[in-house]
């Protein structure tokens, strides 16, 4: 058995050796569908299937709270309830993601970190490959100024030096004893490379209940599932609403697997892409079964002859496929390289649009599909030819001539046309999902963000509270950082922003007072915003619609009756219908380094921005002085009139000559923040463009192989016609029509799945229904078109056929 096999695999070898026209379309056709099966699924697995690094990773959990009104952060006091009350977890972890301005070693240099609480590395699982971890007594007032250090940063900016434990590194302006290194890999939250001490004053755990900004993750006790640790978050949500009425009402809580917390929403997205390369391959499948049935068609005398030779059925079967599965290895091997490059211009796309991205790689986990999906293919693709190849009545009408191989020759050509149809079907599924996510990309491009973005320069700055540790001198250092890039060549203002659009950074409180009394009645009919704290000029940078009343000015500065700005969401939330100028309110948490709770009088209305995302909805926000209301943290706007990038220099400057240590961080334009917001839809949009346009190039060269087969056939029928007196374009329009036919057949049908199937692309659609007219419409003319450019050059052939030659030859 295993020499027959051998023998039918050099044997195949050397017939399609003998045929390398034939094998090369082939392998390279399979080699676009297995390639792009096997990109996806590198990434499907990154995202999807591969474990997080950590110890049992099944076993973590992201806690979200949902007292603010939707599942987010928790405050300090609710996480601290849930800690103390819970039987389901083993331990849980807050965190707060962070910065922190790293200095004295080399130049000042901005650093991703987070706070955390006692037991955060336990929780993870993971312990300091040098020193120890955060301890409770490390969260004490006081006693929180140690730091734990990431492996790349311990390596980049201390020279990997093994006695780092002990030594005191500059973080703000402060002193910090590093305490220990954690092993390379570890870097979570995403990003992060340093992790300090997070603590809660018995002061904040009586306040701060409605101060939402905690991360929380816990780990499950063994045998407990996450529904079942769910289950409990939301009964402790309930007892801490009877505790707590006037924060807590109608608050919720649920515990995420924390690989899913980390994806997010992106599963069906790759799902969808999953199964979009699958019909891709599929295509594919089709256009190599079309090829060695016409392959089988022209050797059926041959294989007659095999057959009446001795050789069985069965073993004529066992070749032909052996002969398809030969194509599709190697089709599996160049798709492998294929994919190899695909992947390299994939992680050249931002990998921020998706989580987890950066750790796609053709794994050994890969190369096991790849194979699989090759031999696979190989069977789906060659089954057809190889039943047909043992057909009796096939075998028997080749040794024939006339009426039984003409019926067998039609019967052939029917199923190849059938295929065809499917090919077709399966490639208007795929243009219309593709249009579908084009048009709905488009849209979200043309979504006004409320604000121009063109010629604005934007960084992060965070001043340390050690050489800023008075109001003061956070207001006069942001007023002077502005007077003097406003004074630079090119510039036409500048401005600070706590909370920049896009940035993913807001700050919701709810509303305490309003118009000198309370703002609700009774627990449960709070209503929260967003606070924005600005420099004079911001509105001005931004180009911000201003609706109503004035904007923030110099005027409003230290020691005078507290103004604020808010936009029409917050208008119609706490004013509906009246004019809001005139009318005073005050936010339940105070924001910024001194004074009373943000609020004061109304003096203006600006127009709604798009700070959490262009396809989101706006938000209510009020916009604060930071005269004020100061605050250490700020993104300043430039806007120029010279390209944006050319003043990063000169800025750095300005701001050396103010304070040498301060770094700038998150240097970006605001072009590029936008576009940065929509890199997840973009990069959905891209993929499936490009598997589409596969699928259309691979059904257009199997409607070209079919009628190019077909008119090869049907030399001598068209030699007749034409000495019967049919002219050429009788025969153009008779080749045509037939592919056309073909083609038409494919777009009902496809039309029909996509009208059924394309509704699961509802999620990633903005503003575009999932059965948008104009989109089947545009796929409906495409289609023929692209079938009729196809089969015009074996038309055109067919055309220019002359009789006589056609005629002697028969």
């Amino acid at each position: 058995m295993i020499s027959d096999w051998l023998h039918d695999l050099r044997y195949a070898g050397r017939a399609l050796a003998r045929s390398p026209g034939f094998t090369a379309v082939a392998v390279l056709t399979v080699a676009i569908g297995i390639g792009a099966n096997t990109a996806i699924f590198s990434v499907v697995n990154a995202v999807l299937l591969k474990p997080l690094e950590l110890p049992e990773p099944d076993r973590l959990v992201r806690v979200y709270d949902g007292s603010a009104g939707t599942l987010g952060t928790a405050s300090p006091p609710n996480f601290v309830d849930w800690r103390r009350d819970n039987t389901v977890f083993e331990d849980m972890a807050a965190y707060a993601s962070t910065g922190a301005a790293l200095t004295g070693v080399g130049a000042a240099k901005r650093v991703a970190g987070a706070a955390v609480t006692a037991g955060f590395f336990p929780v993870l699982g993971t312990a300091p490959m040098l020193g120890r971890a955060i301890s409770s007594a490390d969260t004490v007032a006081g006693q929180e100024r140690v730091v734990v250090l990431s492996h790349g940063l311990w390596q980049r900016h201390f020279g990997a030096d093994p006695g780092i434990t002990g030594r005191t590194v500059q973080l703000e302006g402060r002193d910090y004893t590093v305490i220990g290194v954690m092993p390379p890999g570890f870097e979570y939250p995403a990003g992060a490379e340093l992790w300090a001490p997070l603590g809660f004053s018995e002061e904040e755990l009586a306040t701060q209940r409605g101060a939402h900004y905690l991360d929380v993750i816990a780990r499950l006790k063994p045998g407990v599932t996450v529904g079942e640790a769910s289950a409990q978050m939301t009964a402790l949500a309930r007892v801490l609403e009877l505790r707590h009425p006037d924060t807590n009402t109608g608050a919720s809580a649920a515990a995420v697997g924390l690989r899913e917390a980390i994806v997010g929403d992106v599963r069906p997205a790759l799902l969808i892409l999953l199964g979009a390369v699958g019909f891709v391959l599929l295509i594919a499948c089709a256009n190599v079964a079309n090829l060695l049935l016409a392959r089988t068609a022209g050797r059926k005398r041959e294989l007659a002859v095999r057959c009446a030779l001795g050789a069985g059925r069965g073993r004529l079967v066992r070749y032909v496929l052996t002969e398809s599965v030969v194509l599709a290895t190697a089709g599996g091997v160049a798709g492998l390289l294929l994919a190899g490059l695909g992947l390299k211009l994939l992680l050249m796309l931002p990998v921020e649009a998706v989580p987890r991205l950066e750790g796609t790689e053709l794994d050994g986990k890969v190369l096991g599909f790849t194979i699989a999906v090759s031999m696979l293919t190989g069977v789906l693709f060659g089954l057809l030819p190889a039943l047909r190849a043992g057909s009796s009545s096939d075998l028997t009408g080749a040794l024939k001539s006339g009426s039984a191989a003409i019926t067998a020759d039609r019967a052939g050509g029917r199923t190849r046309g059938a295929l065809v149809v499917a090919e077709m079907a399966l490639a208007v599924l795929l243009l219309t999902g593709a249009g579908l996510l084009l048009k709905s990309f488009v849209e979200l491009q043309r979504v006004d963000p409320g604000f121009n973005p063109s010629g604005v320069l934007t960084f992060d700055l965070a001043l340390p509270t050690a050489r800023y540790p008075e109001p003061g001198q956070a207001r006069a250092f942001f007023a002077e950082l502005d007077r003097s890039i406003e004074a630079l060549p090119g510039v036409e203002s500048a401005a600070g922003v706590f909370g920049l659009p896009l940035s993913g950074f807001n700050y919701t409180i709810s509303v305490e007072k309003q118009d000198g009394g309370p703002a609700y009645e009774n627990p449960g009919e709070e209503r929260y915003t967003q606070v924005r704290i600005i420099t004079p000029d911001y509105f001005r940078t931004m180009e911000i619609a201003l609706l109503a009343g004035r904007t923030l000015t110099e005027s409003d500065r230290a020691g005078t009756q507290p103004v604020v700005v808010v936009n029409e969401s917050a208008a119609k939330l706490l004013w509906p219908g009246d004019d809001p100028v005139g009318h005073t309110f005050e936010l339940g948490t105070t924001l910024g380094l001194e004074g009373p709770h943000v609020g004061g009088t109304v003096v203006g209305v600006v127009a709604d921005v798009k700070h959490q995302g262009l396809g989101e909805e706006s938000q209510p926000e009020v916009f604060a002085a930071h005269s004020q209301f100061p605050v250490d943290f700020m993104s300043i706007t430039v806007r120029t009139a010279v390209p944006p990038e050319s003043l990063i220099g000169p800025i750095r400057e300005q701001l050396r000559a103010i304070d040498s240590e301060l770094p700038m961080d998150q240097v970006r334009t605001m072009e590029q923040r936008v576009a940065e917001s929509v890199a997840q839809p973009r990069f959905y949009m891209l993929l499936l463009s490009v598997f589409a346009g596969a699928a259309l190039f691979l059904a257009a060269i199997g409607i070209y192989g079919v009628i190019a087969y077909a008119v090869r056939n049907r030399i001598n029928e068209i030699g007749v016609r034409r000495a019967l007196g049919a002219c050429a374009g009788d025969v153009l329009r008779m080749v045509i029509g037939r592919a056309m036919a073909l083609a038409l057949g494919g777009l009902a049908v496809g039309l029909l799945a996509a009208f059924a199937l394309t509704r699961v692309l509802s999620g990633l659609l903005y503003d575009v229904s999932a059965t948008d007219p104009a989109t089947f419409i545009a796929v409906a003319v495409l289609l023929p078109a692209v079938a009729l450019l196809a089969s015009y050059l074996p038309a055109r052939r067919a055309a220019r056929i002359d009789p006589m030659t056609a005629l002697r030859e028969e």
